[in-house]
């Protein structure tokens, strides 16, 4: 019996059952207490075993028996491999070598689970860091939690007044976002109008709590794309996809989330350790990430996890796009208009892809998303100030001019334009002018008229000489 009691006052930390119920106080007088409880969260009693004792007041001889609402759980479920039940009197009595820690937490583990269809013999919600259970009788309780915490505590005419502790791990959540010009994953990225941008979030889940949420909630100017996500076991990892069964992507995103996915009590439930998962999934960077005025808006992703009751932890990303301008001028520095240019950017393989683009303004352009390519056009220069090119990356763009302003020469090459993410590059484009030929008037007709007078002159010499000639 000494080391029944033993046995019965571990106290082991570490998982939480569903839901609430209406408090039914037992007509004792024990307490027990709970301290470091999280505010709103659900703490559940439940009387496990019963206990009689010779004499309240200085008890020696004490006898457990199995409540009635375990009584299944002890004698055909996982409580029977830890206690075997007298068939005269009920009596419990513990199975020898069944009383290591691995042995206790495992059967919290499975009696946090049973107790979920029980009505609690008491519910507190948190209003505060302590919780306190009273007016309880001499027994042998199961405490849960909806953050996971779970204690098996006696509560005897020796100890009538017990104290435990929470000590609780809290489920956490990191958000990531790669980098496409280094593939380097942060809490920042840059990109252009219409790119792919690739996120993950990392979740820290613990073992046995219940009520898990990935919560995802996009800015306008990120669209996301359906299907594409993914959940893998393992921190920061991909390699190993957990069983589609133990999660679910809900049809119907709960309020204010882009997405929202559930992780499944079966799957915590088999869990006896942290465990991380790893949630991957895209978005198209879309025209909203540029305003109307126009002008840049960055663009937040926020992921949180929530938990137990009410608990919840976030974490978020950035991603932003960027501008240039192109001043077109000739030698005398004067901006000139009228010059036409496309837009291209080198691909993996070194060929240019043009980058299309549809107009804001005379003086505002911004690359176009995939469905916008049949609004594209060119870039059309104006008198009236520089052109500035919206929602670029921080990356290597080149200008083709395919007109060139009245006057002046085409550009033989396409100009490089080297973006900087301070958004101050100026792309400064220069036309040379013709010169003028020469005229075929002036000197030109005097020669001729030179050339004549010398023929009639010559001619007349001719003449002059055939006629003496004659006469002699």
């Amino acid at each position: 019996m000494k080391k029944m009691k033993k046995i019965f006052a571990l106290l082991i930390a570490m998982v939480m059952v569903l839901g609430m119920s209406t408090s039914v106080f037992a007509a004792g007088t024990n307490e027990i207490t709970v301290t470091g409880t999280i505010k709103d969260e659900t703490y559940k009693l439940y009387k496990m075993f019963d206990l009689v004792v010779d004499n309240q007041d200085n008890p020696t001889a004490f006898k457990y028996t199995v409540a009635t609402a375990w009584k299944t759980f002890f004698t055909a479920g996982a409580g029977k491999d830890y206690v075997t039940i007298n068939a005269t009197d009920g009596h419990v009595e513990w199975v020898s070598g069944k009383d290591t820690e691995a042995d206790m937490i495992k059967l919290a583990q499975d009696a946090a689970s049973y107790a979920a269809s029980l009505n609690a013999d008491a519910t507190k919600v948190a209003d505060d860091t302590t919780v306190k259970f009273t007016g309880l009788d001499n027994g042998y309780y199961l405490i849960t939690s909806t953050l996971g915490t779970k204690a098996m505590i006696d509560s005897t005419p020796t100890k009538p007044a017990q104290t435990i502790a929470e000590k609780n791990p809290e489920d956490t959540i990191e958000k990531k976002v790669q980098e496409d010009s280094t593939s380097a994953w942060g809490a920042s990225n840059d990109a252009q109008v219409g790119d792919t941008v690739h996120f993950k979030s990392i979740a820290k889940v613990e073992p046995y709590t219940r009520n898990v949420f990935i919560h995802d909630t996009m800015d306008s100017g990120l669209t996301f794309t359906t299907g594409s996500i993914k959940v893998y076991v393992g921190n920061d990892s991909t390699e190993t996809e957990l069983n589609s069964g133990y999660y679910e992507v809900l049809s119907a995103a709960q309020e204010g989330d882009t997405f929202t996915i559930q992780i499944k009590d079966s799957y915590i439930t088999t869990l006896s350790a942290t465990t991380y998962l790893t949630v991957t999934y895209d978005a198209v960077l879309n025209e909203n990430a540029i305003s109307s005025t126009p002008a840049i808006v960055d663009q937040k992703n926020k992921t949180t996890i929530t938990y137990g009751d009410k608990q919840s932890v976030n974490s978020e990303t950035t991603t932003t796009t960027h501008k240039f301008e192109i001043k077109k001028r000739n030698s005398e520095n004067t901006v000139l208009a009228g010059a036409r240019f496309k837009l291209y950017i080198k691909t993996a393989d070194a060929t240019y892809e043009e980058v299309k683009v549809i107009k804001i303004d005379d003086n505002n352009y911004r690359v176009a998303t995939a469905d916008e390519t049949a609004s594209a056009v060119e870039i059309i220069t104006v008198a009236t100030g520089n052109i500035v090119v919206w929602g670029v990356d921080s990356d290597t763009y080149y200008l083709e001019e395919t007109v060139a302003p009245d006057g002046y020469n085409l550009l033989a090459d396409k100009q490089e334009v080297t973006v900087a993410a301070a958004n101050n590059t100026v792309a400064d484009v220069l036309n040379q002018s013709g010169s003028e030929l020469p005229s075929t008037g002036g000197i030109g007709t005097t020669i001729f008229y030179i050339i004549g007078a010398i023929l009639v002159i010559g001619a007349g010499v001719v003449l002059v000489t055939r006629r003496r000639m004659s006469a002699n």
